[in-house]
């Protein structure tokens, strides 16, 4: 009944399911963010693990959900492949490129460099486990692995956590519990909705799901880092910006990519349609502007500073991607 619904909206209406989805996302996290954070909080949670937990898991909910959501409902894999690569490549060229444009981010470099390098290790080690086609269980479960390990480690280095300041309004318990079903709910639904109409764009326009995934689908579910690193940049607070953009690159690899493929094995072969007929096809292109994307950040780290011009130098990149996906592929 709902496919029939979908397919009846024609582009205009899935635009809107679009539009309308991606708000769900963002404030179902908003939601279980806040709802989840004062919870623990009234339980006597301390701030960095909230930061750590609630904070951090809740921010990449919306790709998690998604790309589960694709990937074991859906059968598009690659849609979930391509919101993972997307949102890392997305969190880097437009929200942090944005955000040096805002206002000048100062950084120290010392605080960052272990979190870059450990960036850039981990999308290499997607890269090389994903080569046979396929993200299985038991590689699934080694990246949840790396996530707990880097959980720990900076559970036992707490001055490496750029934090914002604690919400010293902490309502009610069935208020907060109420934010944190409210925020499930929106997430789901709007996760489910997002995809579906996602979908019948990819299929109407004989778009590819992998570019969907890169495009569309990763720019909405990435609306909750952008909002905050936004924020962070208007507050003059650019280290949170900068922490905010590497933690959820992080998370989107070990926890999504991890979680997605420990669930359900995750194929990362792309279907294009080459003369007349259907080739899979590995995106090398894509982990490889995603790895690049990461690894600029290092020398822009060691300069301390990204200013308006790195930020159009960012976004431009970005802009550049998108142009290669529509119009540069073969």
């Amino acid at each position: 009944m709902m496919d029939n619904l979908i397919n009846s909206l024609g582009m205009a209406g899935n635009s809107m399911i679009i539009a309308a989805s991606a708000a769900l996302l963002f404030f179902g996290a908003e939601w279980l963010v806040r709802g989840g954070s004062r919870l623990a909080q009234q339980f006597g949670v301390k701030p960095m693990i909230v930061g750590l937990s609630i904070v951090a898991f809740g921010t990449s909910m919306p790709e998690f959900v998604v790309s589960l959501i694709a990937n074991v409902w859906q059968d598009s894999s690659t849609i979930a492949m391509g919101n993972i690569i997307g949102s890392n490549i997305t969190n880097i060229g437009l929200i942090l490129g944005l955000s040096g444009l805002i206002f000048p981010i100062t950084l120290h470099f010392r605080q960052i460099y272990k979190g870059l390098i450990f960036l850039f290790v981990i999308s290499v080690l997607l890269y090389l486990l994903s080569l046979d086609g396929v993200v299985s269980r038991g590689e699934g479960l080694l990246m949840v692995i790396l996530l707990i390990g880097y959980v720990i480690y900076l559970y036992s280095h707490p001055q490496e956590i750029p934090v914002e300041d604690v919400d010293n309004n902490l309502g009610t318990f069935s208020q907060n519990l109420l934010l944190v079903l409210l925020g499930s709910l929106a997430l789901s639904f709007g996760a489910w909705l997002f995809v579906k109409s996602a979908v019948w764009i990819a299929d109407e326009f004989q778009i590819p799901k992998m570019v969907i995934g890169l495009t569309i689908i990763a720019v909405g579910t990435s609306l909750p880092e952008l909002a905050t690193s936004l924020v962070a940049a208007f507050r003059k607070h650019g280290e949170i910006s900068v922490g905010n953009i590497i933690g959820s690159n992080i998370f989107n690899i070990l926890f999504i990519m991890g979680g997605v493929g420990l669930i359900k094995p995750l194929d990362v072969l792309e279907t294009r349609s080459i003369d007349g007929e259907l080739v899979k096809i590995f995106p090398h292109v894509q982990y490889l502007i995603m790895m690049s994307f990461g690894l600029v950040l290092i020398p822009l780290g060691l300069r301390n500073k990204i200013g308006r011009l790195t930020g159009i130098i960012l976004v431009s990149g970005y802009i550049a991607f998108y142009v290669y996906l529509f119009y540069g592929r073969s």
